[in-house]
Order: C-alpha cells, then structure tokens, then sequence
C-alpha cells in the first residue's frame, strides 16, 4: 500500500521509490483509461458484441455433460429467436459487422462506474455543465457532474453519514450507488437515502447489496422492506463477489463460484418474496487471455471446476480475484434460464434446477 494524503491506495511496484505520490502517474493513468475506452467504443460499434451468431460460442471448457446440454439449449432458444425475428422483418437485412444497420442485436450501449474514493481526484474530473432538458426543471438549469464516469458508487467503508463522501456525492447529478453490507443499520439506510435523494428522484440511486452468501438471508429483507415503507425509488443491485471472499490453502485471495452463485440465486429468490425486483448484477470478470491464449485462473468453480491446485496456474490479478470469461458466461447462461422460466411460468425450484444444481456444485463434486 502506498499513502497519498490520508488514504491508502493499492501500489503495484516492489520499489520503495516508485512509491512516492507523483501526479504525472494520475496524468498517465487518465491518457490510459481515455484510450482502452475510444478502443472498446470502437470495438462495440463494429459488431464485437453482436448476438448474431451465437453458435460460434465455445462451450469446449463444461465438463459437465448435462450443463453442456443445458447451455446448448439456451444457445439454439436463442439463435431460433434471431431467426425468427428475420423471418418477420424486425432483424432484416445484414448485420452490421456485414455491412448493415446498427441494431440493438449488433451493439450495445457503454456506460463506465467506479467507487468514488479518492475524493481530491473526483473533484478535479467534476464540472458544471447545463441539465439535459429531458431532466430540467427550470429554464437554463445547470449541475454539478462528475465527468470521470457515469455512474459512481460510495463504498461499504465510506458511507459515514456525516462524511466527506456523502457529501460529495450529495452535490453532483450524476446516477450514484450505495453498497449495502451486513453492517448497514436499516435506520442508517434511509437516512443516508434522505440526504442524496431529499427529493426521491426515480433513477438517482442504486442500492448494492453485498452481504456474503452466509449473511444475505439475515439482512436483505429488512433492508427491501424499510426502503419500500420509506417510499424511496431504487434500483437493486447484487453484487455477489465482494462478501465471498476467501484465502485459499496456497495464500492466494479467491472466491468459489459456488458462493458467488448461491448469493445471486438467493437475491432473485428474496426480492420476489419481498415483493421487490433485482435490477442488475455487479460482477467483476475479465476475458483476459495469457500468451497461449489460456483465461485467468483467480476463482474457484464454475463449469470448468477449477480447483485450488491450478489457482497458480494464471493468477494475474493485483487485487481481487475475478471471473474468467467461461465462468462469467456461466453466469450469464444461468440468470438468462431463470428469467426465461419466469416469462414461461415455471416455477421451477431452485434444487431441481439442473443449472443451479450443477454450478453451485450441489450435485456433490
């Protein structure tokens, strides 16, 4: 750790010299960060996240074969969808990455979000700029935005009611998060909701709740309920990694998909008890490749059941430990059948759900 005014900041470098706080490095951090996101801007309008052809997916790495079968399934529901669509004329002509239109099925809109903590950087990246019209409410309407993302979040360790942090997320419009933990008092809830959203804007704030998959039982449903007596408008969001954190017994920082997966389920399963509707999930994942083209080996589980043994193998992160690209499509596949079996009708309990069952490994492995 390195210590820049009264916070500690994570330091990648082993030299004790190259610890010393140097803002040409805050310079060449933005320069970076400006550039991956012109890239991936330029990736997603040339077809990179197109649905068209969703048999290309790799399922080579599910070992199990009743999951395969499950994920082949999803796949051909889908590409019977998209065929469907351009039978009817919804989805006619090429796709774009062939020449076509942009469609909704061909890209997908980009947002960037952070956890504000270092508060000096955040107010240096903060401006007054006019309110959109579609949000105004008086003529030439200006606010206070923070330009470093689009959406901010204040952290489980920083949202001290009278704290620098809520104040400062208290003056700027843009869209904010709160993570929501086991020691969040409901009675603190609503009051740190008063301050940020005094006047219940629909959309302002996004409650994130991360509990651990042993504690969400305990605390999410009073949590759901004193919002909704509060009448405050929020969205929810599962954050299902930050709870379930775990040293391995070679000392290397993981988290098992099992947990991960047993919170998110859980989550779903609450809100609809409560009455409420999960609104987003918050993972962290990466598609990082080695130079043999191999993903990241930093969680336990999934569909590829990585084991303690081949943690080492391409542990690559300098903090948390994150998803690879097969298990967060593992992810992906599982909360898409859960809401395909809630469009349906199906009440399908959760233990004889052959997706839940195998990822969460209940099947015994």
């Amino acid at each position: 750790m390195e210590k820049i005014g009264d916070q500690e900041v994570l330091s990648f470098s082993l030299d004790i010299d190259d610890r010393t706080p140097d803002p040409e490095r805050l310079l060449r951090a933005y320069f970076h960060s400006a550039t991956t996101l012109n890239h991936l801007r330029g990736l997603l309008t040339s077809g990179f996240a197109s649905l068209h052809q969703p048999r290309d997916w790799s399922l080579s790495h599910v070992r199990s074969p009743s999951l395969k079968n499950e994920f082949e399934n999803i796949v051909e529901d889908l590409t019977d969808a998209l065929d469907f669509s351009r039978t009817i004329g919804q989805d006619a002509g090429a796709s774009f990455e062939h020449g076509g239109a942009r469609s909704t099925v061909g890209e997908v809109d980009f947002y960037t979000s952070h956890e504000g903590l270092m508060l000096e950087y955040e107010q240096a990246l903060t401006r007054e700029c006019p309110v959109p019209k579609s949000v105004s409410t008086a003529p030439n309407q200006k606010g206070y935005y923070n330009t470093s993302a689009h959406f901010l979040w204040i952290g489980d360790r920083t949202r001290q009611i009278d704290g620098g942090h809520v104040e400062y997320f208290r003056g700027i419009r843009n869209p904010i998060g709160i993570k929501v933990g086991p020691s969040m008092k409901s009675d603190e809830l609503i009051r740190l909701l008063d301050i940020v959203n005094p006047d219940k804007i629909s959309g302002r704030v996004t409650l994130i709740s991360r509990y651990g998959a042993g504690k969400v039982e305990n605390y999410l449903p009073d949590h759901i309920k004193v919002v909704k007596a509060s009448g405050h408008p929020v969205i929810w969001v599962c954050d299902p990694m930050h709870g379930n954190t775990l040293t391995s017994s070679t000392g290397l920082k993981t988290r098992h998909f099992r947990t991960i997966i047993n919170e998110l389920t859980s989550c779903i399963r609450i809100h609809s008890e409560c009455d409420s509707r999960l609104g987003g999930v918050s993972l962290e994942f990466t598609g990082e490749l080695n130079d043999e083209g191999f993903s990241v080996t930093e969680c336990l589980g999934g569909s590829m059941e990585l084991s303690e043994e081949q943690l080492g193998l391409r542990y690559q992160s300098f903090c948390d430990p994150r998803l690879n690209f097969e298990q967060s499509l593992d992810v992906a596949f599982l909360i898409s059948n859960h809401y395909k079996n809630e469009r349906r009708g199906k009440k399908k309990e959760l233990e004889k759900d052959v997706l839940f069952t195998e990822l969460s490994g209940s099947n015994g492995k």
